[in-house]
């Protein structure tokens, strides 16, 4: 009995050891989300701006228009 109870702690031992020299999964997973989420973002940035530059872009021509075709016609 003493010899099973030695040997379990021997081993929780060389494995509590190891862990420290194997490498972490999660760790590199939490990596590659990160990685992804600052790529995501600035993918996302740089969408919002070329739609802000288009929108600045369009929105004079839609003024301009809305004023010529809101102004009365002359039937003169």
């Amino acid at each position: 009995m003493l010899v099973a109870i030695l040997a379990v702690v021997v081993i929780g031992i060389v494995l509590f050891i190891l862990s420290f020299f194997i490498n972490d999964r999660l760790e590199e997973v939490e990596s590659q989300l990160e990685q992804l989420s600052i790529t995501t973002m600035q993918d996302t940035y740089q969408l919002k701006k070329k739609v802000s530059v288009l929108e600045e872009e369009l929105l004079p021509q839609n003024i301009s228009d809305d004023a010529v075709s809101s102004q009365p016609k002359n039937n003169n």
